[in-house]
């Protein structure tokens, strides 16, 4: 296990640990040279490597050549599968389980070997390790979603590249040195469309301030599910089933897909709502598990049970053993009592972390789910379990 700054020759420190890999490789970069990724595509080759590539696919940055359509093509020629997403900066590289590396430098000949660039490569820590897989499987989850309603724009294909380079041939036979206006083409996912507020861009915070010596499974627990929203808070006077039909009783709604929530997960209903101070708070009122994230369960049209916030809220997780308490849900549990009693070790991104309470309550803001700690959990399940003996339970 170890951290180490890379200052200089990024190209060696990265071909070195391609040689290792033996399964996949994760790659993040909105510029993609063509000697590097003919490199790439050889390794990719004679490893028998899975990779996957997230990159950008502006028109100006091939005519500056900041951005090789052959180097794309030889990827392609390996087998490597290619997505272009529109605002992309991060870089990113993830090698197995083993590497993963977060720097300035683009997969070019220029950020490897001759620019100034600093980063940090990660070895066998595998608790960021892990975050940066799940960053990079969001992210790519995300521009799939995008895929599904805009005819897999977002897919970088042979057809694709062929048909950019005749065109970008022949714009760069007609500028001159007095051409000053940049071409605004721009091909690619723009996730900024998708409620990008729902989505926590944190991840390398997280993975730095967690304690890279308590592995990662043995602190993360379930999920707080959060419905309503703070425009639009439900009445806390009101039982959970209110409004809900046959269809959306047993399943529970995102805004782009959940695959971050996993089968037998525990998940934790909560409602932007309202204690009984009046203080408006998230209130937990009941829990059940996931099946699992579906590429089935998306709302594709309206149908018996079809409810109006679909529309934007389309993904969906069906659940098993699902209990609600009864009666009105200010009685439930106040997310802000949890911090309380919790602080730091609500979340595993503060985990035994010294974390001011006016902070950790920002936590869950703008967002419709977060993961919780295995003490989390425990504490809320605790306190669920008397407010089922005082008030009552529905099984669902």
């Amino acid at each position: 296990m170890s951290i180490d700054l890379i200052t200089e020759k990024h190209g060696l420190e990265i071909m070195s640990i391609l040689s290792q890999s033996q399964e996949n490789i994760l790659i993040i970069s909105p510029f993609l040279g063509r000697k590097t990724c003919e490199e790439l595509s050889k390794v990719i080759i004679s490893n028998g490597l899975k990779c996957k590539i997230i990159t950008r696919f502006y028109r100006e940055d091939f005519l500056q050549g900041a951005n090789s359509l052959d180097g794309l093509l030889s990827l392609l020629d390996s087998g490597a599968e290619i997505r272009a997403l529109i605002h992309l900066h991060t870089k990113l590289y993830v090698f197995d389980d083993n590497y993963s590396i977060i720097t300035s430098a683009n997969y070019t000949y220029g950020g490897l070997y001759s620019n100034i660039e600093l980063g940090i490569k990660f070895e066998n820590e595998k608790n960021v390790i892990q975050k940066c897989t799940n960053y990079f499987q969001e992210l790519w989850g995300r521009i799939e979603d995008y895929n599904q309603t805009h005819d897999n724009k977002a897919t970088i294909t042979e057809q694709m590249i062929l048909e950019e380079k005749k065109i970008v041939n022949k714009l760069i036979s007609e500028r001159t040195s007095s051409t000053v206006n940049k071409n605004i083409s721009k091909q690619g996912a723009d996730i900024t469309e998708i409620n990008n507020e729902n989505w926590n861009n944190n991840f390398i915070e997280q993975a730095l301030i967690t304690n890279s010596l308590i592995d990662i499974n043995d602190i993360c627990g379930g999920w707080l599910k959060f419905a309503a929203d703070a425009k639009h808070r439900f009445d806390p006077n009101n039982e959970y089933f209110v409004n809900e039909n046959d269809f959306t009783k047993k399943r529970t709604f995102f805004p782009t897909s959940p695959r971050s929530i996993k089968s037998t997960d525990q998940i934790f209903m909560s409602l932007i709502s309202y204690d009984n101070d009046n203080i408006p708070t998230p209130i937990i009122v009941g829990r059940g598990y996931s099946k699992g994230y579906d590429e089935k369960n998306v709302i594709s049209g309206k149908f018996k049970g079809w409810e109006e916030f679909m529309t934007n809220y389309r993904y969906y997780i069906e659940f098993t053993d699902l209990e609600i308490m009864k009666g009105p849900v200010k009685n439930g549990i106040s997310l802000l009592d949890v911090y309380r009693q919790l602080r730091g070790r609500t979340y595993p991104s503060s985990f035994e972390q010294d974390v001011p309470f006016e902070k950790i309550r920002t936590y869950h803001h703008q967002k419709d789910k977060i993961q919780i700690t295995k003490v989390a959990e425990e504490y809320i399940n605790n306190e669920l379990d008397k407010r089922f003996a005082k008030f009552g339970v529905t099984h669902v």
